[in-house]
């Protein structure tokens, strides 16, 4: 297979460009090409290259993957790594592009158990470190989340991770402070009663 996720990556300041491609050795040549004649795309990653030197340059592929999953995995190697170089935070080949319900279902079926390699694993973990969310990047993220619904499949394993778990005596002081002159909700009422003991015969109600 010759189709994938790869990343350019500067080996002196651990920066990278994240892309995809049907043919990767094909893409490799394109990408050097540009930077060689000074004419690529990303400014970001043309003025590095003009700095540090095509030595400092490393292509490597970070998943292979069918053509028809590319996109999809790129913007999910993207919002892990948060590559500095690339000029928009979105996969370009997928602005205005929606997917069939037949290719979210293959996409589904594809990380359904899937794990990653401590290769891979280290690369992320090393990617985040010391790295702050800017402004913009938590909108994105919480743009992303809005009108979203949990299945009862996911809230019941929400449920079950969560029980027996004790907060931090900071974590409970930040939380109570939260909902302070909050006004309760009707659901939230509702599980307060629920919680409430059952009364047994002869008790005071």
């Amino acid at each position: 297979m010759n189709s994938g996720v790869y990343e350019i990556l500067n080996t002196i300041n651990s920066k990278r460009y994240v892309g995809s491609a049907v043919n990767l050795r094909k893409r490799k040549r394109n990408h050097w090409r540009m930077l060689r004649g000074n004419c690529h795309h990303s400014r970001y990653l043309q003025n590095a290259w003009n700095k540090y030197g095509e030595n400092a340059f490393e292509f490597g592929v970070i998943e292979y993957w069918e053509p028809e999953f590319l996109i999809s995995f790129e913007q999910w190697w993207m919002n892990m790594l948060q590559p500095e170089y690339n000029i928009l935070p979105v996969a370009g080949s997928s602005l205005g592009m929606r997917c069939s319900e037949e290719t979210k279902a293959k996409i589904g079926a594809a990380s359904t158990g899937r794990k990653h390699s401590t290769k891979t694993r280290a690369k992320i973990s090393a990617a985040k470190k010391g790295r702050k969310l800017t402004t913009e990047h938590k909108a994105n993220i919480s743009a992303a989340g809005l009108g979203r619904k949990n299945t009862p499949e996911t809230r019941a394993k929400m449920s079950a991770s969560q029980e027996g778990r004790k907060h931090p005596v900071a974590v409970r002081v930040k939380m109570s402070a939260a909902k302070k002159g909050k006004p309760w909700t009707a659901a939230r009422r509702a599980a307060q009663e629920a919680k409430k003991p059952p009364y047994s015969k002869g008790e005071k109600q």
